[in-house]
């Protein structure tokens, strides 16, 4: 997984911008609520939910082609998925995690970011 979408998770390292700022703050706001820090164990636990996601089949809620310019400026296309998945805090809190995978040609899937919604 890459790192720098971790780091984004954690509000870390961000290329600031009107949606990035915004959507990490909230993300480790989330974060905090449910006892974790930007921490080596922490991010681990992050990390490990996030892989267990990935093996659960039947957490799939959304499925679209995203058409985009990579940095060369060619269009391009991905297939991702949205999957849901409740993640249980320190705290003793919870909150729902929408995670977005890209379908890769081969069938293996990439992180592309996630949200934390809770209460």
């Amino acid at each position: 997984m890459d790192k720098r979408k971790i780091d984004y998770l954690f509000n870390q390292n961000i290329a600031s911008d009107a949606h990035n700022t915004p959507r990490a703050a909230s993300n480790f706001q989330q974060i905090q609520r449910l006892g974790f820090w930007n921490t080596s164990e922490d991010r681990e636990i992050i990390i490990d939910h996030l892989q267990q996601v990935m093996q659960t089949p039947n957490n799939i809620t959304q499925e679209f082609t995203k058409t985009f310019r990579d940095r060369t400026g060619i269009v391009k296309e991905a297939k991702i998925e949205v999957r849901e998945s409740l993640l249980a805090g320190r705290s003793g809190k919870f909150a729902k995690v929408k995670s977005s995978w890209e379908i890769m040609t081969d069938g293996t899937r990439r992180f592309v970011s996630a949200e934390f919604y809770g209460s």
